[in-house]
């Protein structure tokens, strides 16, 4: 119990002192950072992509405004292993995801320079592909689906627009930490072909249709910023 007590005194002795030191942000006209988000969103409008964490650069237009461009992109593969007494083939399973997107934020009054508040919009353009391959029962391919594909070339697009609101608090003068949450206002996915391969037979090709979403839910993701 007095262990417990110690390290809730310290953790406290700590934060205060951390919010009590006088920081003064880089954050002002002119200045730059690299932003570094993980899980969630928060980069730079990317929801619908389907895809988490990214990279992104800010750039300050005035000491209250700044724009903000970036990309994500994710792949990841899976493998079903064949279990079959008989002679036979794993099947796989893999995506590919690539989302590019521009915000421009507006910086609000706080109580402390330490925490910056902010609102913005961001526009986003993201594609997603993926690739199924069933687990072969034999030589002779008792399965005839050989493999699904989901998006083709440049099909398969989404793009739309979001609201932004965050806050960033500095660690340092040039280091900080945000969370961030965005709403989708509008986000629109066009068609895309789904072709299905068939052993011994041609494959067949099927469109698929398109969505539009408008005020739908927003994720949250938490960013470190480095300026310089």
């Amino acid at each position: 119990m007095k262990k417990i007590v110690v390290l809730m005194t310290a953790a406290l002795v700590v934060s205060t002192t951390l919010v009590a030191q006088e920081i003064r942000p880089v954050a002002k006209a002119g200045a730059k950072s690299i932003n570094f988000t993980f899980g969630g969103l928060g980069a730079f409008g990317i929801g619908p992509a389907g895809v988490e964490g990214g990279l992104s650069a800010s750039y300050f237009l005035s000491n209250d405004a700044a724009v903000r461009v970036g990309l994500q992109v994710v792949s990841n593969s899976t493998t079903t292993p064949w279990n079959g007494a008989n002679a036979g083939s794993d099947g796989s399973t893999s995506a590919l995801g690539l989302a590019v997107g521009a915000d421009y934020l507006m910086y609000v009054y706080a109580m402390t320079p330490r925490v910056r508040p902010y609102l913005g919009l961001g526009a986003f353009v993201a594609t997603n592909s993926s690739s199924t391959k069933p687990a072969i029962a034999d030589a002779a391919g008792n399965n005839t689906v050989t493999e699904t594909k989901n998006g083709n070339g440049d099909e398969g697009l989404a793009f739309g627009v979001l609201g932004i609101v965050g806050a960033e608090f500095f660690i340092y003068s040039e280091i900080s930490l945000s969370a961030e949450y965005q709403l989708n206002i509008f986000s629109l996915a066009s068609r895309y072909d789904r072709v299905v391969s068939y052993k011994g037979n041609p494959s067949v090709t099927t469109k698929q249709g398109s969505a539009t979403q408008i005020l739908g839910f927003g994720t949250l993701g938490a960013t470190l910023h480095i300026y310089f």
